[in-house]
């Protein structure tokens, strides 16, 4: 996925409850439930209400993108969370934050995204996160995925987060992928899935989850009334005119299902 940009966060913190509408209505989930969907296991609880988790910039490699923190905590915010932006980037605005109270921290370089827990000693990272929380949207719009047949683009580090997370639900897992070393990695790390091209797989499959950075690959004639899109990253593999079509079935956001899963995650 490409890097974020300010218009780009600064978009999500201005529309998040247009955002979570839209998601309300294709998936009958909100972000919260969303989020303690994917994140609980059985019976243990997530106490998101409250909970004291503070998001720090960090200006290493390429600095700090304008609005990323203060995304992040409008996403707490929204959950319920007491969250908060540290004014210190980097190891001051650690200190900052431990000594505030917090219990998680939210930090990002050019390369990781985690949710740092200072009670847990744990470390929860975005690309997981956000492609377990895709699968679970993608499967509460679809009725379920247990039988069914999904087509991923791409096996990069959040395609291959969901091909195991779609995989644990029981779906058919096809892959469009043209790195060929890709291909091979996943499958030794005991992914399943079969490998087919863009246009047999758009052919076969209404349920799509896109983990590729390749931009409007997907025109409006390859969407149909069933089509379901689960779309996590920027650009999205849907031309304007498809993402129109599919309308609420279009689920997509640079951030916001990232962050409330990374954050439950770390709460547990």
């Amino acid at each position: 996925m490409t890097r974020l940009t300010e218009a780009d966060v600064t978009t999500l913190t201005r529309d998040l409850e247009a955002f979570e509408a839209r998601l309300l209505e294709a998936t009958g989930l909100d972000l919260r439930d969303l989020a303690l969907r994917t994140a609980v296991d059985g019976d243990r609880c997530v106490q998101l209400h409250g909970a004291r988790i503070a998001a720090v910039p960090m200006s290493s490699g390429d600095g700090v993108i304008p609005g990323f923190s203060a995304c992040v905590v409008a996403t707490l915010l929204h959950l319920g969370c007491d969250a908060w932006m540290t004014t210190q980037p980097d190891v001051s605005g650690i200190q900052a934050a431990a000594a505030a109270g917090a219990s998680v921290l939210f930090i990002a370089d050019d390369h990781r995204f985690i949710a740092l827990s200072l009670t847990k000693g744990c470390s929860i990272d975005d690309d997981p996160a956000t492609a377990d929380g895709y699968v679970t949207a993608l499967e509460a719009a679809a009725g379920g995925l247990g039988g069914r047949e999904v087509l991923l683009l791409g096996l990069g580090p959040v395609g291959r987060a969901a091909a195991r997370r779609l995989a644990s639900r029981d779906a058919k897992v096809f892959v469009v992928e043209q790195d060929e070393e890709r291909v091979v990695a996943a499958s030794e790390v005991g992914l399943e899935f079969e490998t087919t091209d863009l246009a047999g797989g758009l052919a076969r499959c209404d349920l799509i989850f896109d983990a590729t950075p390749a931009a409007g690959i997907i025109d409006a004639g390859d969407v149909g009334p069933q089509t379901i899109s689960a779309v996590p990253g920027l650009p999205s593999a849907f031309t304007g005119a498809a993402q129109e079509a599919l309308g609420v079935r279009h689920i997509h956001d640079p951030l916001a299902i990232g962050v409330a899963v990374m954050a439950a995650r770390a709460l547990l």
